[in-house]
């Protein structure tokens, strides 16, 4: 069975962040790991701290009743609460465990806000430069991006984006300030 034609061109195109993963590890190969620094995908070369491995250990060798079954779609609610009580000591805006939800890193989150928000055709304004990621996440959830530059200092160009917004603009997508351009 062949897969969809869309999907094989995804995975045709795929991203350069994931070449230069392949590329690196191809280096390595022929290099040495030592002589090789790859920073493209952000895995960590470093071990967790010895405490982090401690916890782990901890909480495998529990066996108080549903400590190791699913938890709530959101995530713990005494996480969520103190994940909460953090932000607002952090932001100095009140949240509460409602606010939060869990998911498994930016990606993940940023699906679960395409799907809760995206109907088919809508627009998702992504300031440039981006994580290529992006449009994966807009086209996956039936959107349809519209890319606005920033100026020469990586900052916003209110001007460009306010020309870009339209009646189907439901999402603008502000980057993380360290991702791509660390600014």
């Amino acid at each position: 069975m062949a897969i969809a034609k869309k999907m094989q061109a995804f995975a045709e195109k795929s991203s350069w962040i994931r070449k230069m993963f392949e590329e690196g590890a191809r280096m390595k190969a022929e290099f040495g790991a030592e002589n090789v620094f790859d920073f493209s995908l952000g895995n960590p070369d470093v071990p967790p701290p010895p405490r982090f491995t401690e916890v782990l250990r901890e909480l495998a060798a529990e066996d108080r009743p549903g400590v190791h079954g699913y938890m709530p779609n959101g995530g713990f609610p005494y996480v969520r609460e103190a994940l909460a009580a953090r932000l607002s000591q952090e932001q100095g805006v009140e949240f509460d465990q409602g606010d939060v939800l869990m998911t498994c890193g930016a990606a993940g989150a940023l699906n679960v806000v395409m799907k809760s928000l995206l109907d088919p055709g809508d627009e998702v304004i992504i300031l440039s430069p981006f994580f290529v990621e992006y449009n994966f996440y807009v086209d996956n959830h039936g959107g349809t991006t519209r890319i606005v530059a920033t100026d020469a200092e990586f900052n916003l160009d209110l001007d460009a984006i306010r020309e870009a917004l339209s009646e189907k603009t439901k999402v603008v997508l502000i980057n993380s300030p360290n991702n791509p351009t660390g600014q």
